[in-house]
């Protein structure tokens, strides 16, 4: 009698143990496989309701020195930036970074990626290419943007968000974000991410993956 006791108590107290860790894990599962991701709008205000904003077309200058436009991105989950070849600080981690995204999904035709520079007075294509090229920066799926300095300051503020505070993309604006924006198939914003943070950075892989697999548009 006390054997058998002592045997309930113990399945007891597992039970206590693992059933908040099923739980837990549970949850965490769910919320990296089904959960749907949050949509957003300019702001970096989450959005609880449709209409949901979406990102306007666009059309700029590839490092090739031909024209990108929204049929780059079209239909696709798509992750886009702001940088500068010379920038010595943070745009070196962001390339690492989306280094690291695109060999995950390097042949994965649904998904594409956009680097559009915030210095195109010094970042015309021939720049962007050598720039490419020693990123090791497959075009295919990875474009490099140059074009005009307002145009390319008002995508970045009124298209995709990166930054919240206003300019007319003259001489004394400049915009240095560290933000990487995903954005699905539908042209809907949904995350952004600290671009220099390896964690940030796997959180994206995973989103990006919850897009492509589940379609949670």
């Amino acid at each position: 009698m006390h054997l058998r006791y002592t045997r309930q108590r113990r399945l007891f107290f597992l039970m206590i143990i693992l059933i908040p860790i099923c739980t837990f894990s549970a949850y965490y599962w769910w919320q990296g496989h089904v959960a749907a991701l949050p949509y957003y709008t300019l702001g970096f205000r989450e959005q609880n309701k449709a209409p949901y904003y979406q990102v306007p077309g666009f059309v700029f200058t590839n490092q090739d020195g031909g024209f990108t436009d929204s049929s780059f991105v079209r239909g696709k989950v798509w992750v886009a930036n702001f940088f500068f070849t010379s920038c010595p600080t943070i745009c070196p981690k962001m390339t690492k970074n989306l280094q690291k995204v695109q060999a995950t999904f390097i042949n994965n035709t649904n998904f594409t990626m956009t680097s559009m520079t915030v210095d195109p007075d010094h970042d015309g294509p021939a720049k962007l290419k050598t720039y490419a090229v020693s990123h090791q920066i497959k075009t295919q799926q990875w474009q490099l943007l140059t074009g005009q300095k307002k145009e390319l300051y008002g995508f970045a503020r009124k298209g995709l968000g990166v930054v919240a505070t206003d300019g007319d993309g003259g001489p004394g604006d400049f915009i240095h974000s560290d933000q990487l924006v995903l954005v699905d198939q539908k042209g809907h914003i949904r995350g952004y991410y600290d671009g220099t943070s390896r964690t940030a950075t796997q959180t994206l892989i995973q989103d990006i993956q919850r897009l492509l697999q589940n379609h949670l548009l």
